[in-house]
């Protein structure tokens, strides 16, 4: 690819100020969401203005490809142009450094899973404060033990506090793709909506804490 070409490729990451409170994350690299180290980049770009920005109360993460949030890693990129990458802040790897900085970011973190939320959509899913999923649509799982690898974003630390250590075998050494009733039923979401509600209940939801007061929800 020429630099010119290179420069020019668009976001796969967009972030949009719904109000300087509420911001949307919009995961968009067709066809499958997959994520390579340009979309680790621009993670680690969002976490860093998020944290910066002192007004910013509520985020929400979706995604504007349809069937899927956030999918495993892209397996065509060069593997060294992720493990060049230097370590975040926590001293972690770019990824695992976005997934913990998002955990303690003094901002209700929010999921909103229309599709496949596998490997990474996973982890992102279990950093967020909460998720909410399309109960026709959703797909989760965490599938690395499945093809002899270890996830790489935490699931193995965050799902036994949300579900129990014995579910979490049952995801984890499974490999299987939960649907979102399930998900929900253990505890992995907050909830599974029906599709056509899940806009308008996540929506209300954002703007809701986009009115509260930043100190409460920093502090909860």
């Amino acid at each position: 690819m020429s630099t010119a070409s290179a420069l020019t490729k668009p976001a796969q990451i967009r972030v949009v100020q719904r109000s300087p409170a509420y911001w949307r994350v919009t995961i968009d690299n067709p066809p499958i969401n997959v994520m390579g180290p340009e979309m680790v980049k621009e993670f680690q770009e969002v976490i860093g203005a998020l944290e910066a920005d002192e007004h910013v109360r509520v985020v929400v993460f979706d995604s504007a490809v349809d069937g899927y949030f956030l999918n495993h890693s892209d397996f065509t990129a060069k593997i060294e142009d992720l493990t060049s990458m230097p370590a975040g802040p926590t001293g972690l790897p770019p990824w695992p450094d976005f997934l913990v900085r998002l955990t303690r970011l003094p901002v209700a973190s929010v999921a909103l899973i229309r599709g496949r939320a596998t490997g990474n959509g996973s982890e992102i899913t279990l950093a967020c404060d909460m998720s909410f999923a399309s109960r026709e649509k959703a797909v989760i799982s965490q599938w690395e033990v499945g093809v002899g690898m270890v996830a790489g974003g935490g699931p193995m630390a965050r799902l036994p506090q949300l579900i129990g250590r014995n579910r979490a075998l049952e995801v984890l050494l499974s490999s299987e793709d939960i649907r979102a009733e399930q998900a929900e039923a253990y505890g992995y979401i907050n909830r599974a909506l029906p599709d056509a509600e899940l806009d308008a209940f996540v929506e209300a939801l954002a703007t809701r804490i986009a009115g509260f007061d930043k100190w409460a929800i920093g502090n909860t």
